[in-house]
């Protein structure tokens, strides 16, 4: 249900592309940041390695009081993927990114079993994905 707003919360695809909305986050290929919003989340977290850096920034951009805006007269392209296409290791660190997301920021506010069950959630997509990459891959190898 891509155009449903309680099932396309992850893309937003319930919005119209051409409308200012307000959001949770924005790709972090290309951000605007105000300096006090700066000042106030501080800088970006190392331990995210090449993903969810920016999901973490938001977050933190928001709960110091500010809003995160998509602003559709600004066009970016941006090759989402393209770095981790195929890529098994590459996978591997975007599911890392949200288990360490997830454990940054909600694990003491969790009840341990919904925790263990969003922790499980992702370590299961996360190998299912992790395997589909490499079964790919082995595909692609074999064929030449």
């Amino acid at each position: 249900f891509p155009t449903h707003p309680r099932f396309a919360q992850y893309n937003l695809t319930y919005l119209p592309e051409d409308q200012e909305s307000e959001v949770d986050s924005v790709v972090g290929a290309f951000m605007l940041v105000r300096r006090e919003a700066l000042e106030a989340a501080g800088l970006l977290d190392e331990s995210f390695f090449m993903y969810g850096e920016d999901l973490d920034w938001a977050y933190r951009i928001k709960q110091a009081g500010w809003t995160i805006w998509y602003y559709p007269r600004v066009v970016v392209y941006h090759h989402k993927g393209a770095a981790s296409k195929g890529n098994v290791k590459a996978r591997r660190a975007f599911y890392e990114a949200m288990a360490v997301f997830v454990r940054k920021h909600y694990k003491a506010q969790t009840h341990p079993l919904f925790y263990a069950a969003i922790m499980g959630g992702i370590a299961l997509k996360g190998g299912v994905d992790v395997g589909m990459t490499w079964l790919r891959r082995q595909w692609m190898e074999a064929r030449g």
